[in-house]
């Protein structure tokens, strides 16, 4: 395993108009398991892709264990990668495809040694039972499984990069080879950086997520930090489903204004949909009449929904038991909200 740190790294693609990564810096530990999180264009791959050595930064220096890899290629960078749909030699079995990596490059590992290795694998992924079979005739989740242990194999690498590993895999078994990756690295020990556009891989799988957006980072923290306290608007509307609610300080009552512009003097106010209850009118903060209603489901008896508001010329959601149908007017309170100064945006030349 190893420390991965990045010193104002940047890039930009020859004739492009503008940066793909804006330079950034940033340091992922000794075994951590860190997770790239943004949407198609956000700039996450390159970022994955300077880390392997496909690219190199336009500016900056990339270290491993303050090593300064910027100019090696990946083959001297010690580490291994799993890619978006799995890559196996059909024509070998699946023992056979695990063991590759030790049995290449002048491994000087005896038989018994890599047998051992190959089963440790296999039972830490739970597919010992499909060693003999060949790898054009298992499932495509059994496929991405033994890419993964062939990434894991090495117990001397330095780190596991993952490329949107589950994108062509089933949803019905995304949650079982999340859980499988998340307790392998955790029994390994290997730094992973997984990158994924899916909010709910990266918030269950990694211990601290990095959000990107148009070749900026946009904040990096745990996942509990990234979302209960977004540090940008554009991080609060991403994450969540639906994501964080957004309205100008100037147009709320006049009671709720003075509760908020005591904490900062904010221009927006955000809070989600979770953050805030729903009462009868005239006894909360917000007033807003139902324009919509999607059932979550139940909890200890109660059905759960998810309820669009309009709230003046404003659309919020807020998720409550409260029985309503459409048309019912209601109040909002507010119980947790976070306070931005500016309205930020997100465009082509990045965060603004």
């Amino acid at each position: 395993m190893a420390r991965i740190r990045l010193d104002n790294v940047g890039f930009t693609y020859p004739g492009a108009d503008a940066a793909t990564l804006a330079p950034l810096s940033m340091d992922i530990s000794h075994g951590e398991a860190f997770s790239l999180l943004g949407a198609s264009g956000a700039g996450k791959t390159t970022l994955l892709n300077l880390l392997s050595g496909i690219l190199q930064p336009t500016q900056g220096r990339i270290f491993l264990d303050d090593v300064d890899v910027t100019g090696l290629p990946g083959r001297d960078r010690n580490l291994s990668q799993v890619f978006q749909f799995p890559v196996l030699y059909q024509s070998m079995t699946v023992r056979e495809n695990l063991a590759f990596p030790l049995t290449t490059r002048g491994s000087r590992r005896n038989r018994a040694d890599i047998e051992a290795r190959v089963n440790a694998v296999a039972d830490e992924l739970n597919i010992g039972g499909i060693l003999k079979r060949s790898a054009k005739g298992i499932s495509l989740f059994e496929k991405q499984l033994v890419a993964i242990g062939r990434a894991l194999i090495r117990p001397d690498v330095s780190m596991v990069l993952l490329d949107e590993p589950l994108t062509a895999v089933e949803p019905s078994v995304k949650w079982r080879l999340r859980q499988t990756l998340k307790q392998a690295q955790q029994d390994l020990g290997v730094t992973m950086v997984y990158v994924t556009h899916d909010q709910t891989e990266a918030l269950t799988f990694a211990e601290r997520v990095a959000v990107l957006a148009n070749g900026y980072i946009l904040q990096t923290g745990t996942p509990d930090d990234v979302y209960q306290n977004p540090a940008h608007e554009f991080v609060g509307h991403f994450l969540g489903s639906p994501g964080m609610n957004f309205l100008p300080v100037a147009d709320l009552p006049e009671s709720l204004q003075q509760r908020v512009t005591g904490m900062g003097d904010p221009e927006r106010l955000g809070f989600r949909p979770e953050n805030a209850a729903l009462g009868l009118p005239n006894t909360f903060d917000l007033p807003g009449v139902v324009h919509s209603q999607r059932i979550l489901g139940t909890q200890r008896g109660e059905v759960i929904s998810m309820y669009g508001l309009q709230c003046g010329a404003h659309s919020v959601f807020v998720r409550s038991s409260m029985p309503l149908a459409v048309g019912d007017p209601v109040t909002i309170d507010l119980k947790r909200w976070i306070g931005f100064r500016d309205a930020i945006r997100v465009g082509r030349r990045g965060a603004e």
